[in-house]
């Protein structure tokens, strides 16, 4: 095709029609700048289906770690519920009976206020579009902002559950319960019969409950249980609510994009 070109040009200046030589340069000129424009044009238009595609990848990525997230989090709630109702049941009856000691199965639910949950921090997707610096790829800035604003809401939520059950659970709820009770395995889902540390513990379990100095601290040990793990689960609730509304706004552009 160039060489097609360069001999129309040569024969007309041979010609000397230098006007129609202008004429005719300037046209391929023209014909060149709109090939390269329509080149342009398609790298552009392959480069945004692209993009569309990673985006709605990325997108379904980021539901898929909602929905997990948020099943998580109802199952860290109910534990958090149960632990709230088990220490008040111990309180209830403590203020009826007026001793730890003889509170029916006593060991059993203080063992109970031992159990801990981690924070469930499903980040994978997110993760990848931050290291990568791929954020942008979510076009609708809205959602994009709201992606970017969950994400930092869940980690300080994260951080500030760890500190509660790090200073406050960790480091003095646990050794005060854990000093004053048989830690038996089947209350930890371990069964075993040739185990049995009741007959040889007992004495020393009733001594430490009949101790007014360590019912006291017990007693003290089981109302910052239940507070510890009513603020915690407030916190998963906040959380599960932003995650559930990110989640609308992501099936809702989802579905903008399938049609």
């Amino acid at each position: 095709m160039i060489k097609i070109f360069r001999k129309i040009r040569q024969n007309l200046l041979m010609e000397n029609k230098t006007g129609k030589y202008f004429k005719y340069a300037i046209g391929e000129i023209i014909l060149v700048v709109i090939g390269i424009l329509i080149a342009l044009a398609i790298n552009n238009w392959n480069q945004n289906r692209i993009n569309t595609d990673k985006q709605e990848g990325y997108l379904i990525g980021l539901k898929n770690d909602l929905e997990k997230q948020i099943t998580s989090f109802n199952t860290l709630i109910e534990f958090y519920e149960l632990t709230i109702s088990n220490g008040e049941s111990i309180l209830i009856d403590f203020s009826s009976i007026g001793k730890l000691l003889e509170i029916d199965s006593i060991n059993r639910k203080l063992s109970k206020l031992m159990y801990t949950r981690s924070y469930p921090e499903i980040t994978t997707t997110f993760n990848e579009l931050n290291s990568t610096g791929q954020l942008n790829l979510i076009k609708e800035k809205t959602l994009r902002s709201e992606v970017i604003k969950y994400y930092q809401n869940s980690e300080n939520n994260k951080k500030a559950i760890e500190s509660n059950d790090e200073n406050v659970y960790a480091n003095q709820i646990f050794p005060v319960i854990k000093s004053n009770i048989i830690i038996r395995p089947e209350n930890f889902n371990y069964e075993n019969r040739k185990i049995n540390l009741v007959d040889n513990l007992k004495a020393v379990f009733e001594n430490n409950l009949n101790n007014p100095s360590k019912e006291f601290d017990l007693v003290n040990a089981i109302s910052m249980r239940i507070i510890v793990a009513n603020i915690n689960k407030e916190r998963i609730e906040d959380v599960k609510n932003e995650a559930e509304l990110l989640l609308n706004i992501m099936n809702s552009e989802l579905m903008k994009m399938n049609p």
